[in-house]
This record gives C-alpha cells, sequence and structure tokens, in this order.
C-alpha cells in the first residue's frame, strides 16, 4: 500500500508541475503581442509631429521653396486671435503724420508709428473705411491685402501676430509680401522663401497682394503691374518710417515713380486697388472708396 501510494504522490507532482509549465508558457505568448501593440501606438503618434527648429543665424540666407513642403514649414492657424500692435522704431525726427502728397499721389508718412493689421484669419470681416476709423479714430489707416470679392477670401502670403495663416501659392494671385518684424524692422519677399525661414526671421505682419516695386532701395521695373486705376502702396525708408499712398486714376507707373523717388524709399509694395483704396486719418477720410467698397484688411498707424 505504501509504495502504490508514494507512486501516486509522484505522477501528481508530475501532473501539477507539467500544469504550472503550460501556465506560464501562456502567459508570456499573451503577453507579447500585447507588448507588441503597446509599443505601436508612441511610434505612430509621434510620425504625425516633426518638430523642425531654423537657426537664426541662417536668416540672410534664402531657402530654395520647392525644398519644404507646407506640412513641414510652419503650422498654419485657421485664426490668428486679436490683431496686436508692432512699434516700428523710426530714427531721426519727424511728426508723427505728414502729408507728403503729389499732383497725383497722396502720400502720407508714419514716424515712430504702432501698426496694426485687421485681418486675422483667411474669412476676415469685411469693412469699409468709416467702420474701422470708428475703431481707431486717432489713426492713419490704408486699405491693405486684396481679397476674392465673390467669397471675402483674403489672397496673398499673410501673417499676423507672428502666426501663418496663409501660405504661398495658396492662391494665383499674390507671390511677394510686405513685412513688419517683431523688432519693428521691414522687409520684403517673395515666394522663393518658404514661410518657415520668415517665421524664424521674426515676421510679425505681412501685407500682400502685388508687385514689389522698389527693393533695398532699387527700382524694380515693374510698370505692367500698375494699369489705369487706382492703385494703393506700402512702403518704408531707410529712417524706417512707414509710408502709405494712393495714386490716382491713370496716373501711370512713371509718373508715379517719378513723383515719389525723393523720398528715398528703401522698399515700395503694390496693394489692393481700384475701388478698395481707401484712407483716413484721425477720423477724416482722405481718400474714399469709388464704390464704398468693403475689403478684408487694413494696416493702421497710430
Amino acid at each position: 500500500m505504501g509504495s502504490k501510494h508514494s507512486k501516486k504522490s509522484k505522477f501528481g507532482l508530475i501532473l501539477f508541475s507539467l500544469s504550472l509549465i503550460i501556465i506560464a508558457i501562456s502567459s508570456i505568448l499573451i503577453k507579447k503581442p500585447i507588448e507588441k501593440k503597446a509599443a505601436v501606438k508612441p511610434t505612430i503618434s509621434n510620425s504625425k509631429k516633426v518638430a523642425l527648429s531654423v537657426e537664426s543665424s541662417s536668416s540672410t540666407s534664402v531657402v530654395s521653396s520647392s525644398s519644404v513642403s507646407i506640412t513641414e514649414s510652419t503650422e498654419k492657424v485657421e485664426t490668428t486671435g486679436g490683431p496686436g500692435w508692432v512699434k516700428v522704431n523710426s530714427t531721426g525726427d519727424g511728426e508723427k503724420f505728414t502729408d507728403l502728397s503729389t499732383a497725383h499721389v497722396t502720400i502720407y508718412k508714419a514716424h515712430n508709428p504702432y501698426v496694426l493689421k485687421t485681418a486675422t484669419s483667411i474669412m476676415p470681416t469685411l469693412q469699409v473705411l468709416p467702420e474701422v476709423m470708428a475703431q481707431y479714430p486717432d489713426a492713419l489707416i490704408l486699405n491693405a491685402s486684396g481679397f476674392n470679392m465673390d467669397e471675402g477670401n483674403i489672397t496673398g502670403f499673410q501673417i499676423n501676430n507672428g502666426k501663418l495663416f496663409i501660405d504661398w501659392d495658396e492662391n494665383i494671385r499674390a507671390k511677394q509680401a510686405f513685412v513688419i518684424n517683431k523688432d519693428g524692422s521691414i522687409t520684403t519677399y517673395d515666394n522663393t522663401t518658404p514661410a518657415k525661414q520668415i517665421i524664424a526671421n521674426g515676421a510679425e505682419q505681412s501685407y500682400s497682394f502685388g508687385k514689389i516695386l522698389i527693393k533695398n532701395g532699387q527700382d524694380q521695373n515693374e510698370g505692367e503691374a500698375v494699369n489705369w486705376m487706382l492703385h494703393s502702396f506700402i512702403g518704408n525708408d531707410k529712417d524706417n518710417n512707414i509710408y502709405v499712398m494712393v495714386s490716382e486714376t491713370g496716373a501711370g507707373y512713371d509718373n508715379i515713380m517719378s513723383q515719389i523717388a525723393p523720398l528715398n524709399l528703401e522698399n515700395l509694395v503694390l496693394m489692393d486697388g481700384g475701388g478698395s483704396s481707401q484712407m483716413g486719418l484721425k477720423g477724416q477720410v482722405i481718400v474714399p472708396s469709388q464704390d464704398n467698397r468693403q475689403v478684408g484688411d487694413f494696416i493702421v498707424l497710430k
């Protein structure tokens, strides 16, 4: 009896050991797929966000736009938030606003102004000049970037509050821009410089519609860009004064350029024109819209 009991005990022990081994193997086989699935998740989420940095020291070089895709360059936003002011520091002396108008061009110079851009999204609130003057009664105001009159969406390369809301080549109209940086310096760009570099260089506001007519003090000979209509312009000189202008109907490129030559402008960019052109100062209309047109973007200086 004793030997039979011993054999039964040994057999039971073997069965128990085998059961433990089977359970251990099963738990390992089940655990590994779970771990593999858990490991895949962070890989997928990380692949969606690619962090790119641009060294500020590279701001003087021009990067080919073909080498940077929109998703890799700079994240776009639907809205930049409420418009803010940027201080533009001008050198030398001068009044806040000076009328320098000629026979065929209405010209105002702004010295040491704070500057605000009204458009903050691709579908901005369309306004006529008196509505904007009511919001900023002490300011010099000019229409700026163009817009689609059928749909109301703004065109061109658009930045406000240092945030991009329309990139290059999203529309066929505007390939160049007048840019005010966070430090108040001013420059111009065309679509050969990608958005990521322009943002890295400190861009705070951009205004975009027509051609760069003067760049770094040089006439770009863009006579075909100016037709018989009224035209609005934004420019700056070497002392970092800002100039807003509206030319008369039929003034012509050569006539306009000769009349503004004494200003010695550093940069000048063509803005929207025709019925969109409108200028006001301290609550008074200087140049009315020809058709009381609502527009999507104004530059406001105070």
